[in-house]
């Protein structure tokens, strides 16, 4: 039988509990390889860059202490829509993402299509959006979520 040790008390766990049987810690997500940097962002205001026509400034929770600053052309972005967003570092089509200068505002990393993670279906200028229920800062699934609740 494998087990896991809890990080915060040193607990070892049997590998079927959700969360330490010592101090209720829940277990560290494992991530998959792929979506290394990536992370569930709510948009929390969309607002225009100046002087340009299809760039939008964004402000996105991505479960850390500061919202990142996000320029995109992406369509299908609202606010509380709840994206997905490769953070600086991250690896995009081999590349890392860097904070980058987009139409005069520094973008702090940039929101991911449907293709981009290698879900099926999707259109690569829409962003990948996910239900509600993904909360800011989780990793993404590795499929396109169904967007109707079932």
């Amino acid at each position: 039988m494998s087990t896991w040790v809890c990080e915060d008390c040193g607990q070892d766990n049997d590998d079927t509990e959700a969360s330490c049987i010592a101090c209720e810690v829940p277990r560290p997500q494992e991530v998959d390889p792929r979506y290394a940097g990536f992370k569930v962002g709510r948009v929390l205001s969309a607002e225009p860059v100046p002087k340009k026509d299809k760039l939008r400034q964004l402000k996105v929770d991505v479960g850390d202490a500061t919202p990142l600053t996000i320029v995109t052309n992406a369509s299908g972005v609202k606010e509380n829509s709840h994206v997905v967003v490769a953070t600086v570092g991250a690896m995009v089509e081999d590349e890392p993402v860097k904070k980058s200068n987009v139409g005069g505002v520094m973008s702090e990393g940039m929101l991911c299509n449907g293709p981009m993670l290698g879900w099926s279906g999707g259109d690569a200028n829409a962003a990948a959006v996910v239900p509600d229920s993904f909360a800011p800062g989780v990793t993404p699934p590795s499929a396109r979520p169904r967007m109707d609740g079932k």
